[in-house]
């Protein structure tokens, strides 16, 4: 089976639901249920994998205080070795306080942090030397790493013959293309949701999004579409919807992307092709989303095969395009 090492970013999230409207200043309000997690994309998909039962490796920056331990002991227990964990006394551990509604949709108060000052310098070539697979997760929030560090990094390891991936996180800065234009060259695929897809790329457009890419050399694109699934572009003539889980009552939306892109990677790395690796990532982010937490609703591989096998979950027909413009 294929090994595959996350890169990128990390967070302590301190979760709080529920919470529909924040109180005015100076007023206090109650709420039902306080939780501390790690999350950050590249830890959120390597915990899910090792979750599942998947190799992956975590490659991140902390700071020397109560939240790195607290990532360690966490990524210890997933079943991880934390040698990939890069300590900085010189910066606090990235968190997130996770606003939760009553509907699971979160809003987030982020403190950047450790991962903002993350850089390719740091990276121990040795110890991801056993990967198959390096995928670059948070994009966006890796600000020191953003840009020409992060595609000469790639380059370096599409030369390898590694197989590269990217995901996007919301870019709080606003900067967007500039933050990956030069990546997308050295990319085997790229993983963003459809909200920062639009923000990238100027398009409301599934197809138009996925040109962009294509045309700036990008070999293959997935579109996360939320509620709607996936949208797969193995090459530019080979493009396709794949149908989402029903959830009737999700608790937590939080990491559900995150967990989209860990069941999709785990279906490469054993050996499955893109339509159902994407069936698994949509059944990895359905777990994901019945539970607090970006990672405490996963479950071991073959639960999750067992699960994409009641397909009267599904919500609508594989292969079926996605109306134009229609992205809700």
């Amino acid at each position: 089976m294929k090994k595959t090492v996350c890169i990128g970013s990390v967070t302590t999230d301190i979760l709080v639901s529920p919470v529909d409207v924040l109180p005015p200043s100076g007023v206090l309000k109650g709420v039902d249920n306080t939780s501390a997690i790690v999350g950050g994309c590249a830890a959120n998909s390597a915990i899910d994998m090792a979750k599942m039962g998947i190799p992956s490796k975590l490659i991140c920056k902390i700071g020397n205080d109560a939240f790195g331990d607290f990532v360690k002991s966490s990524v210890e227990k997933s079943g991880m070795d934390t040698d990939g964990l890069i300590v900085d006394d010189s910066v606090s551990t990235t968190t997130s306080v996770v606003c939760i509604s009553s509907t699971g949709e979160r809003t987030f108060l982020y403190n950047p942090g450790s991962t903002a000052i993350f850089k390719a310098e740091e990276i121990d070539l040795d110890y991801i030397d056993d990967c198959d697979t390096v995928f670059i997760s948070g994009t966006n929030l890796l600000i020191s790493f953003d840009g020409a560090p992060c595609a000469a990094f790639l380059k370096k390891m599409q030369a390898k013959g590694k197989f590269t991936v990217m995901d996007t996180a919301w870019d709080f800065e606003d900067i967007w293309l500039p933050k990956v234009e030069a990546s997308l060259e050295h990319l085997d695929l790229f993983m963003p949701s459809v909200e920062e897809a639009e923000k990238i790329t100027g398009c409301t457009d599934l197809d138009e999004m996925a040109d962009f890419f294509f045309e700036r050399g990008t070999k293959s694109v997935i579109i996360k579409t939320g509620r709607k699934g996936a949208y797969v572009c193995e090459t530019p003539e080979s493009r396709y919807s794949v149908s989402p889980y029903l959830v009737e009552n999700p608790v937590d939306t939080t990491g559900a992307g995150d967990s989209f892109c860990a069941g999709f990677l785990s279906g490469l790395a054993m050996g499955w092709d893109y339509k159902r690796s994407a069936q698994l990532g949509n059944a990895a982010g359905a777990h994901c989303v019945m539970a607090v937490g970006g990672t405490t609703g996963m479950k071991p591989v073959n639960e999750l095969i067992e699960f994409m096998g009641e397909t009267s979950r599904q919500l609508r027909k594989d292969g079926q395009k996605y109306d134009k413009g229609s992205l809700s």
